[in-house]
């Protein structure tokens, strides 16, 4: 009896250690000795488990330890810095796990503008293929939508899981975990009163969720949105922002703190960057790079032109009509462009997290010509702040050159506190 109860044991323990995602269920061998022994076991899995992420190497769990995690964020076709943000946070969490990233359909609280909303993404591939046949700027815009949606089908997938006003959320796997970022996913000024709920995580409640350097991208929460933050925030297990300026409001909601880490693009290497590169840049291209949001002044034009004359470099222009070469690109297209620019020029984030990320020296004009400019340039800020630029910002006509070397310093250390922040996120402690 002895022998038949130890192999007995012995069975429960593998099954519950080995094969952590599946109940134990009850067989001929199930005594109330039994039941404690699995319980013990189940304690010993969790410990196993939150050893294995302490040690920060979560890649050695084998599959049938790995939690199916979902990305809420933002989902948008043309815009580069959105597209590769999703793609680097996927990337990032499938050390974790199983990844997915959930399609948010917004303004669809009821079963027309539910129906409307799936129209209106199906619009928008349509409008790429009919744009083909139309004038030459619809032409162009029409291979820069197709390119950004077949970034999204191949690489970021977001057809498994489904949520709205209207039905919640739908996922053909069973969910973990949400992790809602990166991105301006709580800017109130996008979203109604219903869909900020959503992206603060308010459905599901038996679901956890956590944050990863979410934005919110405004100087303060207004009054018919700050009651929303300080319902939703406290549902977050584990909150983390992109920006100072949402720390100090995640802060001013009682009982909230928030961790600054970095925008998911700067967590990968150069080398990882590449893997995605198709040969969109002619080898030996040299070049300036400008990618701008708002409107360049003209004195701003005259020093980019003459930077390029004087080196005897083209200028490639990313999202103007004016270089069709250039327009066209795609999301990988954009990173490709920066990582074998001569010098860039911009008043975007994620320009500067790429010419970061490779090294090369970049010019930042305030944004001109652009609604709220300033709100825009809050996330800049934090990041010239953590790499000790400040002084590449601004209308000052000086070319600047950076220390690269003590910007990979920095990105290292910042990129080991954000990773052991997510571990720790994602263990729950």
């Amino acid at each position: 009896m002895e022998a038949n109860r130890s192999e007995s044991q012995t069975h429960f323990i593998r099954k519950a250690i080995d094969r952590p995602n599946r109940p134990v269920l009850p067989s001929r061998h199930t005594t109330l000795e039994n039941i404690v022994v699995i319980r013990k076991a189940e304690c010993q899995r969790r410990w196993i488990f939150r050893c294995r992420l302490e040690r920060e190497i979560p890649q050695v769990l084998d599959n049938n330890s790995r939690i199916n995690i979902a990305i809420l964020t933002i989902n948008d076709n043309l815009n580069y810095g959105n597209r590769l943000q999703n793609y680097a946070l996927q990337q990032i969490l499938k050390e974790y796990g199983n990844v997915t990233t959930i399609r948010m359909l917004t303004h669809a609280d009821s079963r027309f503008s539910y129906w409307k909303a799936i129209l209106r993404d199906w619009k928008q591939r349509v409008k790429a293929t009919a744009f083909r046949f139309g004038s030459r700027n619809q032409r162009l815009l029409s291979q820069r939508m197709r390119s950004g949606i077949a970034f999204t089908r191949k690489l970021v997938p977001d057809d498994s899981a489904r949520l709205s006003q209207f039905r919640g959320l739908k996922s053909k796997e069973a969910l973990d975990l949400v992790v809602i970022g990166s991105d301006q996913v709580w800017n109130y000024h996008w979203l109604d009163k219903g869909d900020l709920k959503l992206r603060l995580g308010m459905f599901e409640p038996k679901l956890r969720k956590i944050s990863y350097a979410a934005s919110i991208g405004v100087d303060d929460l207004s009054d018919s949105t700050a009651p929303i933050f300080e319902n939703g925030l406290p549902g977050i297990s584990h909150i983390s922002v992109r920006e100072d300026k949402a720390k100090e409001l995640v802060q001013s909601v009682p009982n909230m703190d928030a961790e600054v880490v970095l925008d998911p693009t700067l967590m990968l290497t150069p080398e990882q960057w590449s893997q995605t590169f198709r040969g969109f840049v002619p080898e030996h291209d040299g070049y300036v790079l400008t990618y701008f949001l708002g409107k360049p002044s003209d004195e701003q034009e005259t020093v980019m032109r003459e930077y390029a004359e004087s080196r005897g470099l083209r200028i490639r222009r990313i999202r103007d009509y004016s270089d069709p070469e250039t327009y066209v690109a795609g999301p990988q297209d954009f990173v490709e462009l920066f990582a074998k620019a001569d010098y860039v020029f911009t008043d975007s984030y994620h320009a500067c997290c790429f010419s970061l990320i490779f090294a090369k020296d970049f010019k930042v004009f305030n944004r001109s010509g652009f609604e709220g400019g300033k709100n825009m340039n809050s996330r800049m800020q934090t990041l010239m702040r953590l790499f000790d630029l400040s002084d590449t910002m601004g209308d000052n006509t000086a070319i600047d050159r950076i220390d690269h070397d003590a910007v990979l310093a920095k990105l290292q250390e910042y990129r080991e506190l954000s990773h052991s922040w997510l571990t720790r996120a994602i263990a729950n402690e």
